[in-house]
């Protein structure tokens, strides 16, 4: 299990530009560093000898991304609700029980009980993978947005004395704190909710429906976002899933009309409210035409900074452009992980860290396998590692 303090100081370090050991690296693994495989032996195949071996090695060498703390925040987004049903309350949800549809394949499905009508979310799972796959998505007509907003909305906050390990945990660590909070973003609740390309052709056909559902998006998350900063939870934000939004997916009118006014009005809040607050945007796809907007919404880090031809900025280059005013968190590609050989795998690593400085930069990795890892995977993986500590000394 990874040293937690030493992980924050460097995390810290590297967002505030000071000096550290080394750069901080994250897991090129689906294992956390501040879990102990040998005493969860989770099974499956986590209990194979190759992922063991690496579950080690992230344990004694990687830094667990930010935010995170070993105290569990009260509840406060709504769990399946939160990306699904627009926060709808508990008492409007029934999960259905589980349908086996294959010998590998179960199908989970959720109904949102409406004023109006039924909603479903269905989605298949396989065994021993851990990603799912969505069947339907309960917004299918412009009607099943009437009965997403007729569902009756209340936010009854968790009781604030329930905050007061968390707020100890913050007071404890002081500067070095990297705990905090998420916040998935409007995009991706808009996508949650309705199929991509369903919301491509809304984007031209219907903007009103996308502005109704954003606009409830905004009040209720904005709510709990401030319950949340006023029970001192902090310093680390992460938003998720504004690629959606992003090029080649969407242009950049689609960015400004759908991510600036939304999640850069939640950052905003969080900004005037904590003067320690760090903002960190988890994006995919070409952030290169990105970065300027990112600073302009106060953002702190991203991760991850794709190349070529995923992305369409070098990490230099990236560097080099947000003149040590954001962090960056990259850029080794899951698929170079897959393809390459250790030895590519390490230079990629040592371009990644010494092009453009080592200064605001974490080793990071784009993705990371939900199912069983390849064996050239484990191999580079441990590569990934050791070229990290190699080159990332300061």
């Amino acid at each position: 299990m990874g040293d937690l303090l030493l992980s924050s100081r460097r995390i810290t370090a590297c967002h505030r530009g000071e000096p550290a050991d080394r750069i901080p690296i994250c897991s090129p693994i689906s294992w956390h560093p501040m879990r102990d495989i040998d005493r969860e032996q989770p099974g499956g195949w986590r209990s194979e000898q190759g992922f063991v071996r690496v579950a080690r090695l992230v344990q004694e060498h990687c830094d667990p991304p930010p935010p995170y703390c070993p105290v569990r925040l009260p509840r406060v987004f709504s769990g399946i609700s939160y990306q699904r049903f627009l926060e709808a309350p508990d008492e409007h949800i029934e999960e259905l029980p589980p349908q086996r549809v294959a010998p590998h394949r179960t199908r989970h499905t959720t109904v949102l009980h409406t004023p109006k009508g039924d909603l479903f979310w269905s989605y298949d799972q396989d065994e021993g993978i851990e990603t799912r796959w969505d069947i339907r998505r309960p917004i299918q007509c412009p009607e099943d947005v009437e009965k997403m907003l007729s569902v009756p909305y209340r936010f009854v906050p968790p009781d604030p004395a329930e905050f007061e390990p968390f707020r100890s945990h913050r007071r404890q660590m002081a500067a070095d704190c990297i705990a905090g909070a998420g916040v998935n973003s409007m995009v991706a609740m808009l996508c949650g909710m309705m199929p991509f390309q369903l919301l491509l052709e809304w984007v031209l056909t219907e903007p009103g429906l996308l502005k109704a559902l954003a606009d409830a998006w905004l009040e209720r998350t904005a709510a709990k976002v401030d319950f949340l900063l006023e029970q001192g939870v902090g310093p680390f934000w992460h938003f998720n899933g504004v690629e959606r939004a992003s090029p080649p997916m969407m242009g950049p009118r689609q960015w400004d009309e759908l991510v600036v006014p939304y999640d850069g009005e939640v950052m905003r809040r969080i900004k005037a409210r904590d003067g320690q607050a760090v903002i960190h945007v988890h994006c995919h796809g070409k952030v290169g035409t990105l970065l300027g907007s990112f600073l302009e919404m106060g953002v702190d880090s991203t991760d991850p900074v794709e190349p070529p031809p995923q992305g369409d900025i070098g990490f230099a280059e990236a560097k080099r452009r947000v003149h040590g005013q954001m962090t960056l968190y990259g850029n080794i590609e899951f698929l170079d992980m897959e393809q390459c050989t250790p030895e590519q795998i390490e230079e990629k690593v040592r371009r990644a860290i010494e092009d453009g400085g080592k200064a605001h930069t974490v080793l990071y990795p784009s993705a990371t396998p939900h199912e069983r890892h390849s064996e050239r995977f484990l191999a580079n993986a441990v590569r990934y590692i050791e070229a990290g500590l190699r080159y990332g000394s300061m």
